[in-house]
């Protein structure tokens, strides 16, 4: 794929570099996911009541092994194997399979999420979704591309013209957001249940316009930050927060279920914080 097809020119030559990596890493899980996809593999049940299987350890793995050999010295976070040397100065951030619940199930809305930090600076994101062949990708300064072509967040800046996202509605009662977002729903043209990375796939490519997930880990939204703002969109915490990462490098918060989120089209964003019932810091 040549660079103008991955990025826009001007783009620093070290940071379209590590962008191929991260799109290479995508590829070669996608590679390991689909031997196991819609086969009977065996699932494990965490002690948080998640599942995960071969599949998962098996691709971040090999993620691992791969960074180890590309981008010897930089850290990793990962869902299955944690934290990999926190006080380099470049840390990479993977979901090896976002969705797992979807996976097992035969349903293709799953993906593989990759994050890469300089400190606190998003350098490189791409959400990739093995099933459906496709990805979406961002480097900082060289905006987002679905596959090759440049994509943009959508234009609609009426609630009620938009498509919103979300998990299971469960949860968002479970952790105090249910009448916010009762009213944040019926105030839409249309509410679906398209969560995980789908949902986030779908907001940078102009196609829906509002996710909200009300309790995540950092590698669950790692690549949304920098993949939203390329893509002309906007990503926060539900409390108002931009930033996932310090001036130092360092997770703003627990790395596991400390992080709420909610990814829009830019124009819709204080409106649908505003139906959360979201108070901003003055």
């Amino acid at each position: 794929m040549e660079n103008r097809e991955i990025a826009k020119a001007g783009v620093a030559p070290e940071n379209l570099e590590l962008l191929k990596i991260a799109l290479k890493t995508a590829e070669l899980a996608e590679e390991n996911i689909l031997k196991f996809y819609q086969n009977d593999v065996g699932v494990e049940w965490k002690a948080d009541k998640t599942p995960v299987t071969i599949a998962d350890k098996g691709t971040e793995e090999l993620a691992r092994k791969f960074w180890a050999k590309e981008t010897p010295g930089f850290g990793v976070i990962g869902e299955e194997f944690g934290i990999e040397s926190p006080d380099a100065e470049y840390q990479w951030v993977i979901d090896p399979i976002d969705g797992t619940k979807s996976f097992i199930h035969g349903v293709p809305l799953f993906g593989t999420l990759i994050g890469l930090y300089h400190k606190n600076v998003p350098i490189a994101s791409v959400i990739r979704l093995p099933a459906m062949k496709s990805a979406v990708w961002a480097v900082n300064g060289g905006g987002a591309f679905l596959d090759g072509r440049e994509v943009r967040a959508s234009k609609v800046s009426q609630l009620s013209d938009a498509l919103v996202l979300s998990g299971t509605v469960n949860t968002m009662e479970d952790k105090g957001f249910g009448e916010g977002f009762t009213k944040l729903r019926r105030s839409a043209r249309l509410h679906r249940g398209w969560g995980d990375c789908y949902g986030y796939y779908l907001v940078a490519a102009g196609r829906a316009e509002i996710m909200v997930d009300p309790v995540v880990s950092l590698w669950d939204i790692a690549p949304f930050p920098l993949l939203m703002k390329e893509a002309g969109g906007k990503f926060s915490t539900i409390d108002g927060k931009t930033e996932l990462f310090d001036a130092n490098g360092k997770p703003t918060a627990p790395i596991y279920e400390g992080f709420t989120s909610i990814a829009t089209n830019g124009l819709l964003h204080d409106t649908a914080l505003e139906m959360l019932e979201v108070s901003f810091p003055t």
